[in-house]
């Protein structure tokens, strides 16, 4: 992270995306969020006269969240509910509208889930859950509550951890 950082002194964009794509190749899953909002972001004031510029890159930063959604990276799903979010409010049709606010709450649920799972600190996932409870009652106002409802049971589904097979259970055992 600090390699990317166009304020810190150590600013190697190349080494940076390199550590993190084989830090996501090695199985941590917050890599490919951290290469999404690079990507997104790009790196302000980094010098264009030595390779350091990265301007933002939006179609590759939704690969690099979409990676980290699909192996359930609570930061990237949260990237994608409030994308959802951000649809819904602008779009005019009713219907669409309320497809939008229920894909965020989906995303928001099961990114409040994964960083119940992985014991995040409260304070770090508190506004995903607080989002997710105000669409579920924006939803239910819309009378949308069965679908809610539904997509949470999913959700809770999904999220389940898979208890640990034999093998796992006798090598946590020796």
């Amino acid at each position: 992270m600090l390699l990317s950082q166009s304020s810190g002194k150590r600013l190697n964009l190349p080494k940076a995306i390199s550590l993190y794509e084989h830090a996501w190749n090695a199985g941590v899953s917050i890599a490919a969020f951290e290469l999404g909002y690079l990507y997104e972001h790009g790196v302000p004031g980094a010098a264009a006269d030595n390779g350091d510029l990265l301007a933002p890159d939006i179609e590759r930063a939704w690969i690099w969240y979409r990676k980290g959604a699909d192996v359930g990276e609570p930061s990237a799903l949260a990237r994608f509910a409030g994308r959802e979010d951000a649809a819904a409010f602008g779009e005019q049709n009713p219907a669409k509208s309320a497809a939008h606010l229920l894909e965020a709450f989906k995303y928001y649920a099961a990114a409040s889930e994964r960083a119940t799972i992985e014991d995040w600190p409260d304070e770090a996932w508190r506004t995903w859950r607080y989002r997710r409870a105000s669409l579920a009652r924006v939803l239910a106002s819309k009378g949308t509550m069965e679908e809610v409802a539904a997509s949470y049971e999913n959700v809770l589904r999904e999220s389940a951890p898979t208890p640990p097979t034999l093998l796992q259970r006798l090598t946590d055992w020796l």
